[in-house]
């Protein structure tokens, strides 16, 4: 029994030594200067949809409401689909790992004057004021215990930025955690 344990644990930790390297490589990846935009107009409500829909199985799990906010009229956007989809994944991967259970995720898009904005909000366990100007740093963690590599923001924040965008985040911890982050694009 001891052995199967230790072989578990062995397998765990090769599973998250494989998601740190290959993290490493993405954003050093996102970092070259022969890094091409391969940008082209798509429907980023339907992206949204479709990635909010592969994380509702994980949402359910924890008894969390993962809704999203989605106007008809949104207009298609000008960008790398890819990119832009492996952003929307880390942002919500993130929420949904500091939504306690029972809690609620919203992912909404709107128009804000000639961009579109993308915002997901959750009520989960908060960002200290102290942390917010280093969460996107690479390796910068708040939570030394979920696992996570601190790599998943900074390499949002560079898929935005190679975007010519910008992304922020807004998080309160008195009474009701929430948090929000928002990018433009």
């Amino acid at each position: 029994q001891d052995l199967l344990n230790y072989i578990e644990i062995g397998i765990n930790q090769s599973k998250s030594l494989e998601k740190l390297i290959n993290e490493l490589f993405e954003l050093a990846k996102l970092d070259s200067h022969d890094i091409e935009i391969n940008a082209e107009p798509f429907h980023i409500g339907e992206l949204a949809q479709d990635i909010a829909q592969n994380f509702q199985l994980s949402a359910q799990k924890k008894d969390i409401n993962l809704q999203t906010k989605i106007p008809h009229d949104i207009p298609f956007v000008y960008a790398d689909i890819g990119l832009i989809e492996r952003a929307i994944q880390n942002l919500l991967g993130n929420a949904l790992r500091c939504t306690n259970y029972g809690g609620k995720i919203t992912l909404l898009i709107a128009k804000a004057n000639d961009c579109v904005k993308l915002s997901i909000e959750d009520n989960g366990c908060g960002i200290d004021q102290d942390d917010i100007p280093y969460i996107f740093d690479r390796f910068y963690r708040t939570n030394k215990k979920d696992g996570g590599s601190g790599l998943g923001l900074a390499i949002t924040k560079r898929i935005v930025e190679l975007h010519g965008s910008t992304i922020d985040l807004k998080s309160k911890l008195k009474f009701q955690f929430f948090q929000k982050v928002n990018f433009y694009f």
